[in-house]
């Protein structure tokens, strides 16, 4: 993501979008009420009868809806219009739909940006300059690859290595040869500059003995990292994300940031020094209590959530935005999705 333009005391923000995170990351500061304004395409009929032609246009709408398809790599921003050119192809007051995609700009613009909310547009454009991370979390029956994104995590699918013990000496060595190919080809459609291997058994030191051995590791231009972790399940890769051994490479990482804010929101909820919800969480800011505020972004379009975050930043304190499609997000979930520490 990139900011082409922003112009705080007229509450313009432009930026171009560059990849699939940026479509996260702006659906993450676009609420209903806001101000969208992008080139797309309407239809426009000279007459009754025509069957009318697509024409380019540069249109404003009024937000109503927001939507994000990934497999389309689109970000739909539904709503009326407010501004449009050229006039005699837009028709103000009607319902239009803005799709953006990769490499389009859009300019956003809404009453106030919070400092939270440019917290998460500054994030988003750190995360594209760094390099990201992959895992392959395996054992003798599976990998699980994974990416860490700006976002949060991104599961691809399993390989599975048919492997068997009824198979003869020769017949397993070519069907783990099989398997390692399989997991190298995953690795190399990785753009990444370093991958974790990480497992609970010897599979993990075997691939390394194959990628070695064959000269494939160094081919692979990536930085290779051999870890132990419980289980090859998605489980084994938040196992991962959250240990010391991977604390260092992380800690420009987001996610990183929420493991270890939620581990200090538990480990206060016995002594009283974390709140949760709404209610408890404004009395603490009214008592000058609370340092830190952790929020869902599903809830951010909440009325009372943006009153709430707004009455923080006026004390001066710090809103961290978390990921809730995440486990650590959904584990907020379960406590109202806000909270502060104390």
């Amino acid at each position: 993501m990139r900011i082409v333009k922003f112009r705080e005391d007229e509450g313009i923000l432009l930026l171009k979008l560059e990849t699939l995170e940026d479509l996260w990351s702006a659906a993450r500061i676009v609420f209903n009420g806001d101000l969208v304004k992008s080139r797309t395409f309407r239809k426009f009929k000279a007459s009754e009868g025509d069957e009318g032609e697509m024409k380019e246009v540069m249109i404003t709408v009024q937000v109503e809806k927001v939507e994000l398809d990934k497999d389309a790599q689109r970000l739909r921003f539904t709503g009326r219009i407010t501004e449009g050119r050229p006039l005699e192809y837009v028709t103000l007051g009607s319902y239009h739909t803005i799709n953006a995609a990769l490499d389009d700009m859009i300019e956003i613009r809404k009453e106030r940006w919070p400092q939270y909310m440019m917290r998460v547009v500054k994030e988003a454009v750190s995360e594209s300059k760094r390099a990201r991370l992959g895992i392959i979390a395996i054992d003798d029956e599976k990998a699980q690859p994974a990416l860490l994104l700006g976002y949060g995590i991104e599961f691809k699918s399993e390989l599975y290595s048919r492997l068997s013990k009824r198979m003869s000496q020769k017949e397993f060595q070519e069907q783990q040869t099989r398997y390692f190919e399989s997991v190298l080809r995953s690795m190399e459609l990785m753009d990444v500059s370093t991958v974790i291997i990480a497992g609970p058994g010897f599979t993990k030191d075997e691939l390394k003995r194959y990628l070695d051995d064959s000269g494939k590791a160094k081919r692979l231009s990536k930085k290779l990292m051999y870890m132990q972790i419980s289980n090859a399940e998605r489980s084994g890769v938040y196992e991962l994300i959250r240990s010391d051994a991977v604390a260092e490479l992380l800690k420009n990482e987001h996610i990183r940031e929420e493991f270890v804010l939620m581990e200090r929101f538990l480990g206060g909820l016995s002594s009283k020094r974390s709140r949760y919800g709404a209610d408890d969480v404004g009395s603490a800011i009214d008592d000058y209590e609370a340092d830190t505020i952790i929020v869902n972004d599903s809830v951010l379009p909440v009325a009372a959530i943006q009153a709430l975050l707004a009455k923080a930043e006026r004390r001066g304190i710090r809103v961290d935005v978390f990921n809730s499609g995440d486990e650590v997000g959904q584990q907020l979930h379960s406590f109202k999705d806000v909270a502060c520490l104390v």
